[in-house]
């Protein structure tokens, strides 16, 4: 049945025309009536009528106006004219429209029959041929519609009608490539699953953001995905960054969507591949035994870390502290933002509080700190960290003029700068990558002190500098690393053999 709307700014003829045709028995339904033009383009956006009735002379638009307005959206509309006036003119023009028929008014029954008889022929031609014409839908969209769209969670997969002897389903990302570059980056995707000289069967499909392969081969092992990867790369002689999330194999059809979603949450996990952006289900294991953290990492501790490394001029240093600190934010469960949020607050944290201990690094700190933008385009923990450490390595070279200090040397200076910090020899032997108790006899030997003995030394010394100055004991104390004030008091008196007051008041009795 055809859908049917007549325009006529007469009710008379509205009526007459809905009445005097059977039109149920030609085929056609008449949906609506329009009184004018403007009234008749609204209505035609609402029904998308078949065939339009339409008078050639209304008041404002012209039946004529209105057929070229609708032909502007609608190029295959049907149209019959009718109109009052046997004026040549106006049936010339109205043919040129492409309308189908003209017909005068007052309307003959038996002629307005014979034209919607017609009319109809034209209309199921049409439609036959649209039908036959329908090409069948490719198998990458029934997968894509099946797997991606949200309105299929009803659709079995058998629906595909594939037989294969296994399904395994992966996941692609392509970076920084967009636009022009993804379709035809989609497209040789295609051509390589269609030339693969080999028995199995594969389609690729629309994923969303990633482009989906679905494979008979399978890819069981981490260093075949990696031979995918670069079978990829060797077939688009190029070698974008890329990264391959790849399911578990299945052998029944209905696991499709199943597999769909472990890819999909392997492929959200690309911030911590391994350094040949493949993940496998060995990643999801990975994640799911790891005991999960209670604690958040503390920006505070971790920067006290890095400043570290990079004061005693250790970069191996602090690339271990910052891959320390991303297994733990691992481990904690935070987000691909949190980390990288994280670590630009650590590194700034820890790069303040260079220019204190090497006067005229301002600049160059600076500079370093101009990465953190960086930090957020990057695609996985090994590019963040590769980049801080490639920044690092360029800010002390710029502030190191060349010299080059012993490990006992660079600690002691290391405790001369920092003596206030809650400094352990543990912390020292990890940044200095020696074990704790090796490290300990080695600075005995050198300074003839022990660790804790030569840094009480530093700090009493600085101490009895700020009590000189008349500073009260308590922040004295602060100052110089020691949070008990009873305990400084103690070790002040066994070094200098008289209580921190006492030293401050001799000291101002002087002057």
């Amino acid at each position: 049945m055809f859908k049917v709307m007549i325009v006529d700014d007469e009710p008379a003829i509205r009526e007459g025309l809905k009445t005097i045709i059977n039109w149920n028995e030609i085929g056609f339904e008449v949906v609506d009536a329009a009184v004018n033009g403007r009234d008749a383009i609204q209505k035609f956006e609402r029904w998308k009528p078949d065939l339009t009735i339409m008078d050639i002379r209304m008041p404002g638009m012209s039946g004529l106006e209105v057929i070229e307005h609708i032909r502007e959206q609608h190029q295959q509309a049907h149209f019959l004219i009718l109109s009052g006036h046997a004026d040549f003119e106006y049936a010339r023009k109205a043919l040129g429209f492409g309308v189908d028929g003209y017909l005068l008014k007052p309307v003959d029954e038996d002629e307005m029959q014979d034209e919607l008889r017609r009319v109809h022929g034209s209309l199921h031609r049409e439609q036959q041929d649209m039908i036959i014409h329908i090409p069948e839908t490719p198998l990458s969209e029934k997968v894509e519609q099946l797997l991606v769209s949200s309105s299929s969670q009803h659709q079995s997969a058998t629906s595909l009608q594939l037989h294969w002897e296994r399904y395994q389903l992966i996941l692609i990302e392509c970076s920084h490539v967009q636009g022009d570059e993804k379709v035809n980056f989609f497209t040789q995707m295609q051509k390589l699953a269609e030339y693969s000289n080999d028995a199995y069967h594969r389609i690729v499909f629309r994923a969303g953001p990633y482009i989906g392969l679905l494979t008979e081969q399978a890819y069981m092992q981490h260093h075949e995905l990696i031979q995918l990867k670069e079978h990829i790369w060797s077939w688009l002689h190029d070698e974008p960054e890329m990264y391959l999330a790849a399911s578990h194999v299945v052998t029944d059809l209905e696991d499709l969507r199943l597999i769909y979603e472990e890819a999909s949450t392997l492929i959200a996990q690309r911030f911590w591949c391994d350094d040949h952006g493949v993940m496998s289900t060995e990643l999801a294991v990975d994640r799911a035994t790891t005991e999960p953290l209670a604690d958040v990492p503390l920006a505070g501790e971790w920067s006290d870390r890095l400043y570290y490394a990079v004061d005693i001029r250790n970069v191996a240093a602090a690339e271990r502290v910052l891959e320390e600190l991303c297994d733990i934010s691992w481990k904690a469960g935070l987000s691909e933002r949190e980390v990288k949020s994280l670590c630009s607050h650590v590194l700034s944290l820890a790069l303040s509080r260079l220019p204190a201990s090497v006067p005229g690094s301002g600049a160059a700190v600076q500079q370093c700190l101009s990465l953190i933008p960086e930090l957020y385009a990057v695609s996985t923990t090994r590019q963040m960290i590769t980049l801080v450490v490639s920044r690092l390595e360029q800010l002390l070279q710029s502030i190191n003029h060349g010299t080059h200090e012993s490990v006992m040397k660079q600690m002691t200076d290391f405790i001369q700068r920092n003596y206030s910090d809650n400094l352990k020899l543990e912390l020292l032997a990890e940044i200095f990558n020696y074990n704790s108790a090796y490290l300990g006899k080695m600075f005995k030997t050198h300074t003839g002190e022990s660790f804790n003995h030569f840094l009480d030394q530093v700090r009493l010394e600085q101490a009895k500098s700020l009590l000189a100055q008349g500073m009260k004991v308590h922040k004295v104390a602060s100052q110089v690393g020691y949070a008990n004030v009873d305990y400084f008091h103690s070790k002040f008196k066994k070094y200098t053999g008289i209580s921190p007051s006492a030293y401050r008041d001799q000291q101002n009795d002087d002057v």
